[in-house]
């Protein structure tokens, strides 16, 4: 028996504009590390301490049930957790559930990537997910798994947020498992938000925040173990919603800026990209506001 496979496009808003200012060595070295630093961020395979890691969880080793590939292609990158057949594995249940735990896994994993290009260069993700079947050699991606991530980012995504093609939450016992996953380790937090215009997104700010709520038991249980681990990990968690705040209120400062001299047309055509950010200006805000803890994170 094989996991469900999770297949993710990831596209950087605002790479062009950085790549066309290239015009050096220096620079494209500089770039070409910022863009590896992402990748390392998302694929450990190559990291033996890590699947050493995994081995000792008894609860779901990653690596048993996974091959993790990866491709960047320009401004895109390509990830896929590509499930392995594996003879114990019988229990239909067990399935999903261990399905939805990669899912979680991913995003810790990609929660790295989102605060290194926004916090860096000033870029944020827009994205799509498929459960569907896909295949990376090298640098070469096929299958439909590619194409059905690439359609959910490039015609539901619209705002930089990363978006679940309609398969994934068809599949009725998958959508239980990643909610009651979220209901036993996040308090109900749940990492899939459904938006406003009908479209599932992956909730990375709600669970940024699920990780230092005291009302989450078992956030609750490690602060009374280790009260300084979990004061490390609320700083951190201030330092992504600061960054995040002040990379929000430059691109929309910048975008704004840009209007000067350019006739109606022009404008009306920038105002799409100045939507997408008061888009994650609202996302941003709305998941703060009610937590003292961070409030002063709220962008203006």
């Amino acid at each position: 028996m094989k996991l469900i496979q999770w297949t993710l496009f990831i596209d950087m808003l605002g790479y062009r504009d950085i790549n066309g200012a290239i015009n050096s060595e220096a620079k494209a070295k500089e770039f070409i590390s910022f863009m590896e630093d992402n990748k390392g961020g998302l694929d450990f395979s190559n990291r033996p301490e890590v699947k050493e890691q995994y081995k000792k969880d008894k609860s779901f080793d990653l690596y048993m049930y996974y091959d993790v590939q990866h491709a960047f292609i320009s401004d895109s990158l390509i990830i896929t957790f590509t499930p392995k057949e594996v003879k114990s594995l019988k229990n239909n249940q067990l399935k999903y559930m261990h399905s939805a735990n990669a899912l979680f896994i991913i995003l810790m994993r990609l929660q790295a990537v989102i605060f290194n290009c926004f916090s860096q260069k000033g870029l944020f993700l827009r994205g799509g997910i498929s459960t569907k079947y896909c295949y990376i050699k090298d640098h070469f991606v096929v299958g439909e798994g590619l194409i059905s991530a690439y359609k959910a980012e490039s015609s539901l995504a619209i705002h930089p947020r990363i978006v679940f093609s309609p398969e994934v939450l068809e599949d009725k016992q998958l959508k239980n498992s990643i909610t009651k996953l979220s209901d036993i380790m996040y308090g109900g937090h749940n990492i899939i938000k459904l938006d406003d215009d009908g479209v599932h997104y992956l909730d990375y700010l709600g669970y940024n925040l699920s990780q230092v709520d005291l009302n989450v038991k078992m956030v609750s249980d490690q602060a009374k173990i280790n009260l300084p681990m979990y004061l490390y990990g609320l700083e951190l968690s201030k330092l992504f919603f600061q960054r995040h705040s002040e990379a929000i209120e430059g691109k929309l400062t910048e975008l704004e800026s840009r209007k000067a001299g350019l006739n109606a047309s022009e404008i009306q055509k920038l105002q799409k990209v100045i939507d997408k950010f008061i888009w994650l200006k609202n996302y941003h805000n709305s998941t703060l506001l009610n937590h003292e803890k961070f409030a002063e994170y709220v962008v203006n």
